[in-house]
């Protein structure tokens, strides 16, 4: 499975990115991901017009992404209905969205809990 993460910080804490890219990264390969891509950067949560979430969804309507890990769901957005239209774009084009801290997967036919 093609695996792409995500990684977001509010201000300019690179320690903060670096932490939630090593937790995506060692879930990856414990899982038995390929990982095809990761995309980090600072901003906030509350648009979808940012350069790293945009490099994702690039990737997605490539056809080059089975599934999108992020830490936290709050990392794709600050406001619900801006997140669940991030995921309906993604479970669109039939890409799992996985969210560690939440334990939750996401996809066209399921909202799920996983365990680790």
């Amino acid at each position: 499975m093609k695996a792409y993460f995500y990684c977001r910080v509010a201000h300019d804490d690179s320690f903060s990115l670096e932490r939630q890219a090593e937790e995506l990264r060692r879930y990856a390969e414990q899982a038995g991901y390929t990982i095809v891509g990761a995309a980090a950067e600072h901003g906030s949560g509350m648009t979808l017009d940012r350069p790293a979430l945009q490099e994702v969804m690039e990737a997605v309507l490539a056809g080059k992404v089975d599934v999108v890990l992020i830490s936290s769901l709050d990392r794709i957005g600050r406001d619900w209905g801006m997140t669940k239209q991030y995921i309906a774009l993604l479970t669109e084009h039939k890409v799992k969205l996985l969210c560690l801290r939440e334990r939750v997967s996401i996809d066209s036919s399921s909202f799920s809990p996983f365990f680790t």
